[in-house]
């Protein structure tokens, strides 16, 4: 095996999903099953990949944290255009190249208010890493926590986590879609936070209906054995679970100028970036994250668009 590259100063590691984004954003209510013009762009994309932009926007003034980001992409030139994207963001970025493999990519139609209208994902490249890939991209000496995305497979979740367990690095895990977050229930006491929203909480517990209270929502998942939980709920506020205490953080309401895609991650890593930092759940959700994820609502916040230096296409 390689001799991992060292890592030269106190980071905070993610490992998950990168992919392209391609959103189109229509300027009027959809029509089915008929022509609809729309504008498209492209951006970094992946929940992880996400997470680990947000998090370096937090740190930016940070001189005793980095951020190492870890993911699976293939030997193509958009895995060339995503290393330098996420560079210019200081996000340093430890990729698994795969021979003959394109990098993944998601579509997603939004409506005309902002709103997800189907997405689209080809991202399964992310469930090829494995423990071993991990450990000669970097070593887990300087490592302060880790936050790992269900993007990657069960086996490697598990390996991932006792690794961290054996280091004594707290470890986040952020969901990613109700099925798969079903892979962090076998986890779930190994993980000292989880990030989720209400649709995934309710798959993990498997429960009807999509309803339920908040509040019983996340006694299920303490049931579990998770220890610590943000679970989100859209515009509703943020409920935050330690043990036998439950805070409650608003969402301010904005209106959605750009688009909500990626926001829930924004919040996540802003938070988990926060959190790791040394400031409490409650400061880092109510403080730094729900700021995250509002400038991605409102478009304040803009990831860099990817092989298209004029930002728009028109179709």
């Amino acid at each position: 095996m390689k001799n991992p590259v060292p890592i030269s100063q106190k980071c905070l590691l993610v490992i998950g999903a990168v992919h392209v984004d391609d959103i189109a954003r229509p300027d009027t209510a959809l029509v089915p099953r008929a022509s609809n013009p729309v504008t498209w762009t492209r951006y970094i994309g992946g929940v992880a990949a996400n997470a680990a932009c947000s998090a370096a926007r937090s740190l930016n003034k940070s001189k005793q944290l980095s951020v190492e980001f870890l993911a699976a992409v293939g030997d193509d030139a958009t895995a060339q255009q995503l290393i330098q994207s996420l560079g210019a963001l200081n996000v340093h970025t430890r990729f698994k190249q795969f021979d003959n493999t394109s990098t993944g990519r998601y579509s997603a139609v939004m409506n005309h208010d902002g709103e997800l209208y189907i997405g689209l994902s080809d991202v399964s490249l992310a469930e090829r890493l494995t423990e071993s890939m991990v450990n000669e991209l970097t070593d887990w000496n300087g490592v302060e926590a880790v936050v790992l995305d269900a993007n990657l497979s069960q086996t490697c979740l598990k390996a991932l986590v006792k690794k961290a367990t054996e280091h004594k690095i707290p470890v986040a895990a952020m969901s990613v879609s109700p099925v798969k977050t079903q892979r962090l229930v076998a986890l779930a006491g190994e993980i000292d936070l989880l990030i989720c929203n209400r649709r995934e909480a309710v798959a993990m517990l498997e429960i009807e209906p999509v309803s339920a209270d908040l509040d019983i929502l996340a006694e299920g998942l303490l049931e579990l054995g998770f220890n610590q939980l943000v679970l989100t709920d859209g515009h509703e506020p943020i409920l935050i679970k330690q043990g036998t205490k439950a805070t409650r953080v608003s969402v301010q309401h904005v209106d959605c100028t750009h688009h909500v895609n990626g926001a829930g991650d924004a919040l996540a890593g802003a938070t988990f970036a926060a959190w790791a930092s040394g400031l409490s759940l409650v400061d880092a959700v109510a403080q730094v994250g729900v700021a995250a994820s509002a400038d991605i609502v409102t478009g304040r916040y803009t990831p860099p668009l990817i092989d298209n230096p004029n930002g728009i296409n028109h179709v």
